[in-house]
């Protein structure tokens, strides 16, 4: 999952009017100038020579360090028009160029400055941090260890390095980076912040919410420390703290985006208390996404631009766990996107398209999951190994950075793949040029690229899937891939796309992992005589309205244990639904810690070993589990499903129904309680459930029909 909520880094790195650039205080750095002469903080703007070029860059330099950087530009420019060899205006060119957001010419800039300057760190630094603002990580990396390579312990290449690591996914390398630079300059707050990033990325969102308070007290109300701080709150599952560091981003700096970004969707919270929890919070989020798209309405292009940087950063991802009908707010929320996304990059808003002139089809798929993950394994890892390579090629498009065994086998199984996890537009660019016939994305509305990447037209017939059960709300989304056996007869009332009912569970699926466990229960701390019932769902799953499910099957059956799963960076949710489920059996006088247990997180070896050694697999309701029950199914663990509301709670009827199982899904909830029952006091019926589903896999696993009928669909629309 995770969702995972990603930071902009070059955000981050990115200068304002008046700050220090590369360390140094403009026109005060020592040394040399065109004719070798040596010049040192020439005080109230005299110059040590009466060379014009000089005079211009000092006169330059002055106003650049007082916040006219866009007013410096000519100058600097004018004084190497008059010494081409000043390699000094070179190097403040290309830092003012860089503050304006001109990366391409600061880059240009930076390199006339290393080759008049050789050797410089501060030349290097600086074009390794631009290059860096283009997505060219491996050259900015090559840069900063120039530096390092000449002066071991400069702190500003220390930190470039930091952020080239950290913007190729190298989390752990960037923090080993970035604790080395404040070793040598402790009271940096950007490099502070930028440690944190790297912590929050790395899964340590509490050790990074330390830095970015370390930071705040070097640079009180920094903007950017302060959403970046909301952002590892939120993944910490505080919204609270979150919602109000977004708040004070804002106060902070009031014209930016991205804090009030940040706050919208901070009001989803990621677990509720009580079922009217969630309609105020609902209405909260609706209130907030109205005023957001009422501010993105504006038409001005600098501000829609700064906008895209922010789309995908923050996500409605908890919204549809809320379990109402998303599509009203969604379509806000899509077309918002899609603005924000077409006016900064206007070439691939609305483009035309070349007629088709191949006999194969072209079929490109973009995900940011090419690794051991449940959007790989349902629904792409199928797809591509499947479909007819006698009348389709398939285009793979990486926006990740995690690389496993599954990544290796997704670059074998794709006949191209595409990684441009850093340069945006250039991996626009490529995508269109592979002239596409039709862009599926397995989910959006997890990946932050994705995200941006779905705003836009980039081929002609563009779909989404259940890899994330919701709707986009994306008008350049023309299709939802879904299942026949998931969706509801008034399933259309859930989307902004036409609706695809693909055959049977829409996905060919083949498990990872079969065969018996590699641990037993002592091994997870597990009691040899209880029952198990496994719910491995992500806690945000399980609404509170239906908590009462646990204790009425516990007093019914007292050795009951129920097995959950931690959430494995917020501590603070694992303690609110602690509270909530032990609550719920207070009021059925029972003590919740006398049979629910928490888990760890477990890795996939062992996480398979707890399927094949609990006893029921007890499906969460209004959001079921696929890959859980897809997995619960290949180790032969019975299942039981209470179906319910959009195609997101019907996933587990739908294996169910593959396999034949009629005799697991319960009507109403009432019914549940009843099956959860019986599946735990009589074994036969246990065991007969158990042996019918290690008989179905054949059914279940490796489903041709449903690659033939997402060819089928492809050729019908594309031809």
């Amino acid at each position: 999952m995770l969702v995972s909520i990603l930071i902009i880094v070059y955000l981050l790195c990115s200068g304002g009017p008046g700050v220090v650039l590369l360390g140094l205080p403009v026109y005060q750095r020592a040394g040399p100038v065109a004719n070798g002469a040596v010049y040192l903080g020439v005080p109230n703007g005299l110059c040590s020579s009466p060379m014009n070029a000089r005079n211009i860059f000092l006169k330059a330099a002055r106003l650049h360090q007082t916040g006219g950087a866009a007013q410096a530009v000519p100058l600097y420019r004018a004084a190497l028009k008059l010494d081409p060899a000043l390699g000094d205006a070179a190097l403040y060119l290309g830092l003012a160029l860089r503050q304006n957001g001109e990366t391409e010419n600061a880059i240009a800039a930076f390199r006339d400055a290393v080759r008049l300057l050789p050797g410089d760190a501060d030349a290097l630094n600086g074009l390794g941090a631009a290059l860096l603002d283009q997505g060219e990580t491996a050259q900015a990396e090559e840069c900063h260890r120039q530096v390092l390579a000449l002066q071991p312990h400069n702190a500003e290449a220390m930190a470039g390095l930091g952020n080239a690591h950290l913007a190729q996914g190298k989390t752990d390398a960037a923090i080993l980076r970035f604790e080395a630079a404040l070793a040598l300059n402790p009271d940096s707050p950007e490099v502070l912040g930028n440690l944190g990033v790297a912590l929050k990325v790395a899964g340590h969102p509490g050790q990074a919410v330390s830095r970015f308070e370390a930071a705040l007290a070097l640079a009180p109300g920094d903007a950017d420390t302060l959403y970046n701080l909301g952002n590892a709150w939120q993944v910490l599952g505080d919204m609270r703290k979150a919602l109000a560091c977004y708040r004070a981003a804002q106060s902070a700096a009031p014209e930016a985006v991205a804090p009030r970004w940040g706050a919208c969707f901070a009001h989803l919270d990621v677990l509720y208390d009580t079922e009217e929890d969630i309609a105020r919070a609902r209405a909260a989020y609706a209130n907030a996404l109205g005023k957001l798209d009422a501010f993105l309405s504006e038409d001005s292009p600098a501000l829609l631009r700064e906008a895209a940087a922010s789309v995908g950063a923050n996500q409605p991802f908890y919204l549809t766990y809320q379990g109402g009908n998303d599509r009203e707010l969604q379509a806000v929320y899509g077309n918002m996107v899609h603005r924000i996304m077409g006016a900064a990059f206007p070439e691939f808003g609305s483009p035309q398209f070349a007629p088709r002139t191949r006999n194969k089809i072209r079929v490109g798929i973009a995900t940011g999951f090419l690794h051991e993950h449940s959007v790989w394994k349902i629904p792409t890892r199928g797809w591509v190994r499947h479909l007819d390579r006698d009348r389709f090629e398939v285009f793979g498009y990486y926006t990740g950075h995690k690389h496993d065994h599954c990544t290796e086998e997704a670059y074998r199984l794709f006949d191209k793949v595409t990684h441009e996890p850093n340069r945006f537009e250039a991996l626009c660019r490529a995508m269109f040029d592979d002239e596409l016939d039709v862009l599926i994305y397995p989910d959006v509305g997890m990946d932050p690229t994705c995200a941006r990447l779905a705003g836009l037209r980039l081929a002609p017939i563009q779909c989404v899937s259940l890899g994330h059960p919701m709707t986009t709300g994306l008008p350049t989304m023309d299709y939802y891939l879904s299942s026949e056996l998931m969706e509801p007869k008034d399933g259309q009332e859930a989307y902004t796309e036409n609706l695809v009912r693909l055959p049977n569970l829409s996905v060919h699926y083949k498990p990872l992992r079969q065969g018996p466990p590699a641990y037993g229960r002592d091994h997870f701390g597990l009691p040899e005589e209880a029952l198990l019932y496994f719910c491995p769902q992500s806690l945000y799953k399980y609404l509170p309205q239906y908590d009462v499910l646990f204790p009425r099957i516990a007093r019914q059956i007292p050795e009951a244990r129920f097995v959950f799963l931690r959430n494995a960076q917020a501590e603070k949710l694992n303690r609110r639904f602690l509270d909530r489920v032990h609550r719920a059996f207070e009021v059925h006088g029972l003590h919740g810690q006398d049979h629910v247990i928490m888990l760890p997180r477990q890795p996939p070896d062992a996480y398979h070993a707890l399927n094949c050694l609990c006893d029921v697999f007890l499906d969460s309701i209004e959001w079921s589990g696929f890959n859980t029950a897809m997995e619960a199914a290949s180790a032969g663990l019975p299942l039981a499903i209470h179906p319910k509301g959009h195609m997101r709670g019907r996933h587990s009827l739908a294996v169910a129904a593959r396999l034949g199982l009629t005799e697991v899904v319960a009507e109403t909830f009432d019914e549940y309680v009843e099956l959860a029952v019986r599946l735990g006091r009589d074994n036969a019926f246990r065991q007969s459930v158990r042996e019918r589903v290690e008989a179905g896999g054949e059914r279940l696993f490796g489903d041709m029909a449903a690659i033939r009928g997402l060819e089928e669909f492809i050729l019908r629309v594309v031809r």
